[in-house]
């Protein structure tokens, strides 16, 4: 009798990604179905309470509601629906907020396809698979052992947090509210909270940290890249 299969619903507003994973997939004959594909964290929503699926692949930053807000509201509205998260931001702060508010595990996008796989099926038997530094840095957190200098943006809200990220990889501010689906003024608004609550004159100071704390990478490529 042939395993039953793990659904799977990819979420990613980014074509090639979903194509790379749904392909490389098939081709390594995992015990895997990719369902469905969501685009935005909208239809994301709407995707789930339609078709039943065991996982949802989550891309850190979409057009729609915060990544922090989605896994909130997957986890009350589905639990058992569980939630990887797939980014190439390698930030521990941000991925124990993901931790915090549901996710069950972790994915870099630099990583390989087998590692993806082997991800999804521990997820799948119940395990929540936390990598060894973040687990580390919430167990200090939980003894009450902050750093307010490793710490410092998580005084930033979920959208403040998403917004400093792309402005700082060299996004424009049209470009952030294209994404997120917000308004211009609206982004706006959100940088010069970030700016007031960390202390910064200009976006280079903005820039720099997001580099030094690994919320971006140095280069940035206009297109992104399949690295499974």
């Amino acid at each position: 009798m042939e395993a039953k299969k793990i659904k799977i619903i990819l979420a990613d507003n980014r074509t090639i990604v979903r194509t790379c994973i749904s392909h490389l997939m098939n081709h390594h004959n995992a015990n895997i179905q990719v369902i469905g594909e969501a685009l935005d964290g909208w239809h994301l929503l709407k995707l789930v309470a339609s078709i039943k699926c065991d996982i949802v692949l989550l891309d850190a930053i979409m057009p729609g509601p915060s990544t922090l807000d989605i896994i909130k509201n997957l986890k009350s509205e589905f639990p058992k629906v569980s939630v990887l998260i797939s980014t190439s931001y390698s930030d521990m702060d941000f991925i124990i907020r993901c931790f915090k508010a549901g996710a069950k595990g972790y994915f870099l996008i630099t990583g390989s396809i087998e590692q993806l796989i082997d991800l999804i099926n521990k997820v799948h038997r119940g395990e929540t698979v936390l990598p060894a530094e973040v687990s580390r840095k919430m167990a200090l957190q939980n003894m009450g052992h902050k750093s307010h200098i490793e710490l410092a943006h998580e005084v930033l809200s979920d959208r403040e947090l998403e917004v400093m990220c792309l402005m700082a990889s060299g996004k424009g501010l049209s470009f952030v509210a294209e994404i997120l689906c917000l308004s211009p003024k609206t982004i706006s608004t959100h940088r010069n909270n970030v700016m007031k609550k960390m202390g910064w004159q200009n976006n280079a100071e903005m820039m720099f940290y997001a580099i030094r704390k690994g919320l971006v990478k140095e280069e940035f490529p206009e297109k992104e890249q399949c690295l499974f």
